[in-house]
């Protein structure tokens, strides 16, 4: 059977580059001899492996961000139009994916990370970079919607991710919640284990953060439906498993993220309005918005 390269362009982080290698492997799993080439995920031990030297000849090129007709790019190399594939995308839509094949790829199991049990409410924290407004679709949470669901879950916080770097909001979030624990800054994969092993989570706004939690064997799974995930700002993602008992879907209600001083007096002053809403509620407006 003639090998068919499925040569990965890498870009962004950790959780973007686990989607990217996902995807890669969908395609490669349904083209004869489809194999995936230039993954850079040294974090889970994947091994590099660079492309037949001319695979560049009659390569089909898919690019674009996150949705791709699958049946198409397999009948171009079925055709024999194509002998070798090139993706250059995000492609974060969950009906690509199976959970447990996905879970296989990026196995856990030995990496040292603490457990949080039935008595913890995990929080995810992402901040760092995207603080500054770089990317209007990440945002940072409020501190009253932390709040609320630490106060209604009745558990002990446990704050995760990037919460030790020297800024503002990572001060004020140590001065808000000065009796939550703080995990040691170890590594990305340490803290993506720590989310997986989590009885009770609280999603970030990050493509990090939802795999962290939709591969985990969590009971419960708040997640904000802002940003990314809001089908309102980007309809051409799906990251909403609507039909996944865990999860409990929170509208926060945070337009385009700019990173003003006054977008960030907003998230440490309660000025943001959240809710919990129906996964139903969420599919009608996702349907209503497809019309």
């Amino acid at each position: 059977m003639r090998q068919f390269p499925i040569v990965m362009r890498s870009l962004g982080g950790i959780g973007n580059r686990m989607f990217q290698y996902m995807f890669s492997r969908v395609l490669a799993k349904r083209i004869p001899g489809g194999y995936v080439c230039n993954a850079d995920l040294p974090e889970w031990s994947i091994a590099n492996i660079r492309p037949p030297l001319l695979w560049k000849y009659r390569t089909l090129r898919i690019s674009g961000y996150h949705r791709y007709d699958i049946d198409k790019i397999v009948a171009a190399s079925l055709e024999n139009r194509a002998r070798s594939l090139r993706f250059k995308g995000f492609a974060h839509r969950l009906e690509y994916y199976d959970r447990s094949e996905v879970s296989a790829i990026f196995d856990g199991h030995s990496v040292d990370a603490p457990r949080f049990g039935d008595e913890f409410l995990v929080i995810n924290v992402r901040a760092g970079e995207i603080l500054n407004g770089f990317h209007k679709n990440y945002c940072p949470m409020p501190f009253g919607f932390f709040d609320k669901l630490i106060r209604d879950s009745g558990r002990k916080p446990v704050f995760v991710g990037q919460i030790h770097d020297d800024n503002d909001y990572c001060r004020r979030l140590r001065q808000r919640f000065p009796e939550a624990t703080f995990t040691q800054k170890v590594s990305p994969l340490t803290d993506f284990e720590t989310l997986r092993r989590s009885s009770h989570i609280v999603a970030s706004v990050s493509s990090f953060s939802w795999l962290a939690c939709w591969l985990s064997s969590a009971q419960t799974i708040h997640m904000p439906v802002a940003g990314i995930f809001d089908p309102r700002q980007r309809p051409d993602i799906n990251l909403l498993p609507l039909e996944d008992a865990r999860y409990r879907f929170h509208q926060v209600d945070i337009d385009e993220w700019m990173g003003s001083p006054g977008q960030l007096d907003e998230l440490y002053g309660d000025l943001i309005a959240f809710r919990q809403v129906d996964p139903g509620t969420i599919a009608d407006g996702i349907a209503k918005g497809s019309r």
